[in-house]
């Protein structure tokens, strides 16, 4: 058996690799696979899912903000078109909006399982949304709606890898 270059123990075969197994001279003819319990490449999408909710976050609490301390410069903008509501409380609508998402793309990237849950109600919230902007922004609704579908298949299929990651 060749020398391994991985870290692992001696015996566990690094999940990138495909080595046969066995002990000394004796073959058995089985193949090591990839153990269950090792984190993927996945988790590198479920981290950036939690970095664009906390971006988004910020920028929710910034036109929030923006709406509560100078409502003119947000008069007459497709926010205050889009809905017949006051300024006052779109802002307001803002700033919690941006408070739950900052918590949950932390807690998605810290690998709580709330934060899990959050992420996919508001990444399917985010899809429906901008399939149904698709005509007043295609480009950008065709990219949110990719980003949404690769976030949210991260977070539902490989979504415990991250929290068995921290927990090495």
């Amino acid at each position: 058996m060749a020398p391994s270059i991985a870290t692992e123990p001696p015996g566990v075969p690094h999940p990138a690799q495909m080595t046969r197994t066995g002990g000394g001279g004796g073959d058995t003819g089985r193949v090591a696979g990839h153990r269950n319990d090792e984190p993927t490449g996945w988790i590198a999408w479920i981290l950036f899912g939690g970095l664009m909710l906390v971006l988004l976050g910020g920028a929710h609490l910034t036109v929030g903000s923006l709406a509560l301390i100078r409502p003119a410069a947000l008069e007459g903008s497709r926010s205050d078109l889009l809905l017949d509501v006051d300024l006052t409380t779109l802002g307001w609508v803002h700033i919690v909006l941006g408070v739950v998402l900052m918590l949950a793309g932390a807690g998605l990237m810290l690998g709580q399982v709330w934060a899990r849950a959050a992420a996919i109600v508001l990444s399917c919230v985010a899809f429906v949304i901008n399939f149904a902007y698709v005509s007043v922004h295609p480009l950008w609704s065709v990219v949110a709606i990719g980003l949404c579908a690769i976030v949210l298949y991260a977070t539902v299929a490989h979504g415990g890898e991250l929290t068995r990651a921290y927990r090495h």
